[in-house]
């Protein structure tokens, strides 16, 4: 560090060289601020850089003492002076350049130190570093130092691209975001400059800001024709906030498609060094996560016939060391490979495994990193699964941190059910409400019996939900008997879609009649093309009127009641049979599918309405995850708040209080159950997951069958319950047997009080397929054989490909070997036991209601 000292009229000034620049001050010493940016701004190769530390109102003649102490070279001086007005800057810059006769550039605007030791001049039109040069009037310079090469025209100021939107300058790059919106805005402007280096080749184009309206896509395209070709072919654009992107396509896919060329984008934010940037995923709320492997993809806009595979335009390696055998390929062992992909790792054998290309098409999660392997059969899975095992823990800490191992097909089945239902999801996010096939429950903004089942007080918004429109009085009139209408259940909602077209059910038009409704048989839930059973025949006594849980009917007259017996012994009164039907796809209002904002307002709903009881349960449950190493690191994080928030919200549904939050899901109903659920289902996802046969045992009325040959694929909108051993406490003539993908076993967070040790739970939207069915007989039991289906099963439609007989036949195998097990055991084998009140949840046939 040089010192010296200057003299003055009135006092001394002393100059340091600190870092890369040289710092002069008065002599009582400089501030933290001038000291802070000489420490941190980058070298300047061409000038001298000089930091001036003075009193903003020191007088004018100062200036000759700041002329002494800069050092006699022939190149050009950098001035950064702090606390002065735009017009004094431009003064002093001048003064000096005519006194020490040498080229300075000063400040025109505050000057803004950014990532990579930049210093960024803003200050409206016209703003930047200005060259001040003896004998010549000045002229703009750039607006960023070190100044990259795309440094100038639009990328130097604020360029309106529509009435809603902006293009405004960064140290990095251009940020596109909506007009207005000061207060989210100027915390993610804080965290754009301090975060995003200016590289000198590539500029970065930041599109949306969160917490903001969705930005349309012309205002992203408008941009981009205004900058010159020699930019755009390096330039990269980053997702950062809501985009308004039609249909289910990729912003860059859309915005490919839009301007009929390609774009190419960075898979996360650049930060840190301009040099060497790295990248880090955005979350919804602008926090930065994991650091993909996947650094920049480029689209190419689709033909009439194909929508073209993203290009991986860059990437980095999984771990130092391997060897390169493909683009993007690894070799890791003699019989597997590393295969950089969209949302991860993939570990596959050299030759593509059978759900390798879908993989590929996974788009990247933002919060979490998706570790997948890929094994040709059954018998190489668990080694397929050890290498990916091992993989991880040579990871780096953080991006392990991130980390999940699981199944193609997991991972396919998973990123399926929000596909299917992607507009039931828009529909949270934009507050409209979807439309229902023929529901038979309007929703409502409140359940009243809710609040008090959970032990939670109604609270005056729940988050996520619509509150339906005040139903209009219309008065009742007679109408003659129709005919069924037939209802087709459209291909783009949840559930629906899920079903084949051959299998949709038709639906009756309701109906209100002044009288009460005579028992019909069940036949009209059929599906229209399958021939129905024999009808079950009412008994003749009472009509069969469903309870008005299962489903509502307009009631008439009371029925007069039935004679007592006056037998010392009276038999009790036979319960009517039960009627059933098909789960409708529920309302956006009312689904448990996690929405593409995250679940951070269920998750503040959910604490402030359990109030003391949250403090009692999130210790409880921190001390289960301390002790359970799958979650000291996340503990230890930022997260740690989301992760106990959504543990609570499991066990909580898994104690007793939780009881009601399936019928209500079931029913399609809105209310306080609505944002339990979604966190319970990003809960669920942290648990591990159960691959093979879950069961449980039920009770299924003679009407139930004719409806499980009607369709073959059943979508369940509550959580199922299910088992990985039989029970000795849950009834039923009938095993319900499952082949299971995702579901999560709850282990971990069983309540000590009416726990289950061996729960399964699959989150709501999941669909099976029906393999077999066999009704009981006579010293037989019935069984149902159901397989989960996965994400490659389901066409963009919601359609479900009937080429899958080898996925049945696996699993049906499977299924029939563990009952034949089971039965061999006999009195040896170890089954489940629970109090009555937990074997409630268990017997729920999924899809029916």
């Amino acid at each position: 560090m040089e010192l010296s000292l200057i003299r003055r009229g009135d006092g001394a000034l002393e100059k340091k060289t600190v870092g890369n620049a040289l710092v002069v001050h008065l002599a009582e010493g400089m501030t933290v601020q001038a000291q802070s940016l000489a420490l941190g701004v980058a070298a300047d190769p061409e000038h001298d850089l000089v930091v001036v530390d003075l009193p903003v109102d020191s007088p004018i003649s100062m200036w000759e003492s700041v002329a002494k102490a800069l050092p006699r070279r022939r190149r050009g001086v950098r001035l950064v002076i702090g606390g002065r007005s735009r017009e004094t800057t431009a003064l002093a810059g001048q003064w000096l350049a005519e006194r020490i006769n040498r080229p300075v550039l000063a400040p025109d605007g505050s000057v803004i130190p950014s990532a990579g030791g930049a210093l960024f001049v803003h200050a409206g039109r016209g703003g930047g570093w200005v060259r001040f040069r003896p004998g010549r009037p000045p002229s703009w310079e750039a607006k960023r130092f070190p100044r990259p090469a795309w440094d100038s025209g639009i990328a130097a100021e604020l360029t309106p691209t529509s009435s809603r939107g902006v293009a405004e300058p960064l140290p990095g790059g251009l940020w596109v975001r909506p007009v207005g919106f000061d207060a989210p805005q100027r915390h993610h402007r804080r965290a754009l400059i301090s975060r995003m280096p200016a590289q000198h080749d590539t500029m970065t184009i930041v599109l949306g800001c969160p917490g903001c309206p969705p930005l349309a896509l012309d205002d992203a395209a408008r941009l981009w024709v205004q900058l010159p070709e020699k930019v755009r072919a390096k330039a990269r654009f980053v997702h950062y906030g809501p985009m308004a992107v039609p249909g289910e396509a990729t912003i860059g896919q859309a915005l490919a498609d839009l301007l009929g060329k390609p774009v190419a984008f960075y898979a996360g934010v650049p930060v840190g060094s301009p040099q060497l940037p790295t990248l880090r995923t955005v979350l919804y709320d602008g926090q930065l996560g994991w650091r993909p492997f996947t650094t920049e993809l480029g689209y190419e806009p689709r033909s009439a016939d194909e929508t073209p595979l993203p290009e991986l335009l860059s990437h980095r390696p999984p771990i130092h060391g391997l060897d390169q055998v493909a683009p993007a390929v690894y070799w890791y062992s003699p019989d597997a490979v590393v295969e950089v992909v969209q949302s991860g790792l993939l570990v596959r054998p050299p030759q593509d495994g059978p759900s390798s290309a879908a993989v590929r098409e996974i788009t990247l999660d933002a919060a979490v990193h998706n570790l997948t392997f890929d094994a040709a059969d059954e018998g190489s899975a668990s080694r397929m699964r050890l290498l990916a095992e091992d993989l991880l823990a040579r990871l780096d800490e953080q991006t392990r941190r991130m980390s999940r191992v699981l199944p193609a097909a997991a991972l396919l089945a998973e990123r399926a059910r929000p596909r299917v239902a992607a507009r039931a999801l828009d529909a949270i996010e934009s507050g409209h409400p979807v439309p229902v096939v023929a529901s038979p429950v309007p929703p409502a903004a409140y359940r009243p019996a809710a609040p008090a089942a959970l032990g939670i007080a109604a609270p005056t918004e729940v988050p996520g939900a619509i509150a339906a429109p005040s139903p209009v009085a219309t008065p009742a009139k007679p109408e003659p008997p129709a005919a069924p209408a037939e209802v087709p259940a459209p291909a783009d909602l949840p559930g629906a879609a899920a079903a084949p077209a051959e299998t949709r059910a038709a639906v009756p038009p309701a109906k209100v009649s002044a009288a009460p409704p005579a028992a019909k048989p069940l036949t009209h839930l059929a599906p229209a093309d399958v021939t129905p059973a024999k009808p079950v025949e009412p008994p003749v006594a009472k009509p069969a009127i469903p309870a008005p849980e299962k489903l509502p009917t307009v009631s008439g007259p009371a029925e007069k009641p039935e004679p007592v017996s006056t037998s010392d012994k009276p038999e009790p009164a036979p319960k009517p049979p039960a009627e059933l039907r098909f789960q409708e796809t529920p309302g956006a209002e009312s689904t448990a599918l996690l929405p593409k904002r995250g679940v951070d307002k269920e998750r503040q709903w959910l604490r402030k309405s359990l109030g003391a009881e949250y403090g009692l349960m999130s210790n409880t449950v921190a001390r289960i995850l301390s002790e359970h190493p799958g979650f000291q690191g996340v503990l230890s994080t930022s997260s740690s708040a989301e992760v106990l928030t959504d543990a609570v919200a499991v066990q909580l549904y898994l104690s007793p209080k939780g009881s009601t939050i399936d019928a209500g899901l079931r029913r399609g109903a809105n209310g306080p159950h609505v944002p339990v659920a979604r966190c319970v289902v990003a809960g669920l996802s942290r648990l591990p997951s159960h691959r093979g046969p879950a069961t449980f045992a039920t009770e299924l009325p003679p009407s139930a069958w004719p409806l499980l040959d009607g369709r073959k694929v059943l979508t369940e909108w509550g959580f199922l319950n299910a088992l990985t051993q039989p029970s000795s406490t849950v009834d039923g003539d009938t095993d319900v047997l499952v082949w299971s993908i995702t579901g999560r076993r709850t282990k971990l967070l069983e309540p000590s009080e009416g726990g289950v040790e061996n729960r399964v739970l699959f989150v709501p939207g999941t669909s099976f397929k029906v393999l077999e069915t066999r009704e009981p007989a006579a010293g037989a039991r019935g069984a149902v054989l159901l397989r989960e289906l996965t994400a490659s099963e389901i066409d963009e439609t919601g359609r479900v490909a009937n080429d899958r007989a080898s996925l049945d036949e696996l699993a049906m195998n499977s299924l029939r070997q563990t009952v034949q097990t089971w039965a061999e055991a006999g009195e040896d084998l170890v089954r489940t036991v629970m109090d009555e009140q937990a074997a409630e949840r268990f017997g729920a046939l999924p899809g029916l209601a």
